[in-house]
C-alpha cells in the first residue's frame, strides 16, 4: 500500500498516456489500415488520407522504408512542362520531390525500415504520448509543483489541437512539438544538475549522452520543421543564458554534434532532392548558398520573420478567431488562469514568482513571434474558406502558444479547486474530485468538437471510403497512363495510386502543354461542376487553346469525369 502511494503519480501517467495512445492509434488504423489490410498484407491500394500533406507524407515514408530515393521522374513531365504532380510535391529539375519538411519522413522512413510499414500508424501516436510524459517532467522541473504539472498534461492530452492531429499522424506538427519539449527537458535537466545520473562504475560522465542527445532531439525537431528555427534556437539560447554557468563546455560541444547530425542529413536529402544544401520544402531559399548577399538584401528577413507578408489588420483578426473564438470554453480559462498566475503572491500559489514573469515574458514573444510569422495570411485549407475549421493550418501552426499557456488554466483549475475548501482533513480528495470536475468540464465539449461536431471531425473524417470508391471507378474508366487535369482538393482521391495528375492550368502555356499531351496521351478533365458550368469553362478557358471538354459522364454523387480533346476543325 505504501508504494502504491509513493508512486500514485507514475501508476497514473502510465495508466493515462496507455489510454490516449490507443485512442491516437485507433484513429491512424482506420484511416491507413481500415480493415487491417496493411498489418496483414503489409501493403494496398485502398489507403486515403483527407490532406495532400498527409498523402504526400506517406508516400515518402514508404519510399524511404523501401529503399527508394526521396524522389522520382515523370516521363510525361518533358512535354507536360512540369505540370504533372501532386500539390504536396514539386518538381525539380526533371524530379518530383516532397513539397514539404523531410525531417519526418525521413525518422519515420528509417524506422519503418527496421520494423516494417506496419508501424507507422503507432509511430505518431507514440511521439505524443512520449512528449505528453516529458510534458510533465518539464512543467514540474520549471515551477516545482506537481499538481500544475499534472493538470497541465491531462490537459494536454485532449486539447483539441492536439489529439486532432495525433489522431492524424501524418502531419510532423505532433512530431515536432514532442521532440522540443523532449529535447528542451533533457537540456534543462543535464545543465540545473550538474550530478544528474553521473554513474561511478563506468568509464564516462553520462552527462554527456544526455547533452549529445539533447541537441540530436532538438536538431530532428529543426529539419521535422524547419520553418520554426528562429524561435526555436532562441529558446535554446535563453537557456544556456540563465544557466550560463553552470555549462560544461566539453558537454556543450557534444550538444552541438548532436545537433550537427540531423542538420547533415538535411543537408544530404536537400542537395540529392532539390539541388541546395540550404531549402525549404522544393526551393533552394539562398541563391547560389550566398547568405550574405541574403542577409543584406532583406531575404533572409523575410524568410525567417515575415514569409507570408506583414498585414496588422489580418493578423488581429486570425489571432481574434482562433486564439479565441474557435476555442473559447479554452481560452478564457487561459486569459484568467494567466492573470492569476501574474498576481498571486508567491506563498498562495506556491510557484516562484521571477520564473512566473519570465514564462510569462516567454508565452508573450512567442506569441507575437508566430502571429507576425503566420498572422498576415488566409490559408485555404478548405473550398468553404471563410469556415472557422477545426483542420486549419492555424490550429496546428499556432500549436506552440496553445500549449505554453497551458500551466495558466492547470493554475485557474488549481486555484478554483482549492478555494472552497476549509482546513479539513480530507481536503487533498475533495481538491482532487473538484479538479477532476473541472478537467471534465473542459474534456466533453473538446471531445465532442474533436469526434463529431464537425464535418472534420474524427468519426466523420475516418469515413474515407467515398474516396476509395471515387478512386475505384475512375481506375475502371482511365487507363494507367493517362493523365488527369483535376480540382486542387481532388488530388487525394486519386494519389498515391495515380501520380499523371495536374492540379491547376494558370498561364497559356499550360494549355500548350495539355494540347501537346494529348497527342500521346488520353487526357481526362474531373469535377464537381455542373455540366453547364463545365460547357463555360470549356468555352472560356480551353476552346481559346484548340481544345474542349466533351463526353462527360457521371463518377459519384457530384463528380464528373470528361474527356478533354483537340477540336477537329481547328485552323492550322
Amino acid at each position: 500500500m505504501n508504494w502504491l502511494k509513493q508512486h500514485k503519480i507514475s501508476l497514473f501517467l502510465l495508466v493515462f498516456l496507455a489510454v490516449f495512445f490507443c485512442i491516437y492509434s485507433y484513429f491512424n488504423l482506420v484511416v491507413i489500415a481500415p480493415q487491417n489490410d496493411l498489418l496483414l498484407a503489409g501493403e494496398t491500394n485502398v489507403i486515403k488520407f483527407s490532406s495532400p500533406d498527409e498523402t504526400a507524407n506517406y508516400f515518402w515514408i514508404k519510399q524511404i522504408a523501401q529503399g527508394e530515393p526521396l524522389y522520382y521522374f515523370e516521363e510525361l513531365n518533358g512535354v507536360a512542362t512540369n505540370l504533372i504532380h501532386l500539390r504536396s510535391v514539386n518538381t525539380v529539375a526533371g524530379k518530383i520531390t516532397p513539397g514539404s519538411f523531410i525531417g519526418m519522413i525521413v525518422l519515420y522512413g528509417f524506422i519503418a525500415k527496421l520494423f516494417g510499414l506496419w508501424i507507422i500508424p503507432f509511430l505518431t501516436p507514440l511521439f505524443s504520448i512520449l512528449g505528453l510524459l516529458f510534458f510533465y517532467l518539464l512543467i514540474k522541473k520549471i515551477f516545482k509543483h506537481s499538481a500544475i504539472a499534472l493538470i497541465s498534461t491531462s490537459l494536454l492530452a485532449f486539447f483539441p489541437a492536439w489529439i486532432y492531429y495525433s489522431a492524424r499522424g501524418m502531419y510532423h506538427n505532433i512530431l515536432f512539438i514532442s521532440l522540443v519539449i523532449i529535447g528542451v527537458h533533457l537540456l534543462l535537466q543535464v545543465l540545473t544538475q550538474n550530478n544528474y545520473l553521473k554513474l561511478k562504475k563506468i568509464n564516462f560522465n553520462f552527462q554527456f549522452i544526455l547533452y549529445f542527445l539533447s541537441g540530436l532531439i532538438i536538431g530532428l525537431a529543426v529539419i521535422t520543421r524547419s520553418s520554426e528555427v528562429v524561435w526555436l534556437a532562441l529558446t535554446v539560447l535563453l537557456i544556456f543564458i540563465f544557466n550560463f554557468k553552470k555549462i560544461i563546455w566539453s558537454g556543450f560541444i557534444f550538444f552541438l554534434a548532436g545537433l550537427w547530425i540531423p542538420a547533415l542529413i538535411l543537408f544530404y536529402y536537400n542537395q540529392i532532392s532539390y539541388g541546395a544544401f540550404i531549402s525549404a520544402g522544393y526551393r533552394s531559399i539562398i541563391p547560389n548558398g550566398d547568405i550574405i548577399q541574403a542577409a543584406t538584401s532583406g531575404l533572409l528577413f523575410k524568410i525567417f520573420i515575415t514569409p507570408f507578408g506583414f498585414n496588422f489588420k489580418v493578423m488581429l483578426i486570425n489571432a481574434f478567431n482562433y486564439l479565441y473564438t474557435l476555442l473559447p470554453y479554452w481560452s478564457v480559462p487561459a486569459i484568467i488562469g494567466g492573470f492569476l498566475f501574474i498576481i498571486l503572491p508567491t506563498h498562495f500559489i506556491k510557484i516562484d514568482y521571477k520564473k512566473r514573469i519570465l514564462y510569462f515574458l516567454y508565452l508573450l514573444f512567442i506569441t507575437i513571434y508566430l502571429l507576425i510569422f503566420y498572422g498576415s495570411w488566409q490559408f485555404s485549407d478548405r473550398i468553404d474558406s471563410q469556415f472557422l475549421s477545426l483542420g486549419t493550418s492555424y490550429l496546428r501552426y499556432w500549436l506552440p502558444i496553445y500549449i505554453i499557456a497551458l500551466p495558466f488554466v492547470a493554475t485557474l483549475i488549481w486555484q478554483l479547486s482549492g478555494i472552497f475548501i476549509p482546513n479539513i482533513s480530507r481536503k487533498k480528495l475533495y481538491q482532487n474530485i473538484i479538479v477532476f470536475i473541472l478537467v471534465v468540464l473542459l474534456f466533453m465539449p473538446s471531445i465532442n468538437l474533436v469526434f463529431r461536431q464537425t464535418d472534420e471531425s474524427l468519426f466523420l473524417l475516418k469515413n474515407l471510403s467515398e474516396y476509395r470508391i471515387k478512386s475505384n471507378l475512375i481506375n475502371q474508366v482511365v487507363g494507367p497512363n493517362d493523365v488527369i487535369i483535376i480540382y486542387k482538393q481532388a488530388d487525394k482521391i486519386f494519389f498515391p495510386e495515380r501520380t499523371k495528375i495536374i492540379t491547376a492550368l494558370v498561364v497559356p502555356a499550360d494549355y500548350q502543354a495539355v494540347k501537346n499531351l494529348i497527342k500521346i496521351n488520353n487526357v481526362y478533365f474531373y469535377t464537381y461542376a455542373s455540366p453547364e458550368a463545365v460547357a463555360s469553362i470549356s468555352r472560356q478557358q480551353f476552346e481559346p487553346y484548340g481544345l474542349q471538354i466533351t463526353q462527360g459522364q457521371k463518377i459519384f454523387s457530384h463528380d464528373w469525369l470528361y474527356q478533354v480533346e483537340k477540336i477537329q476543325n481547328e485552323k492550322l
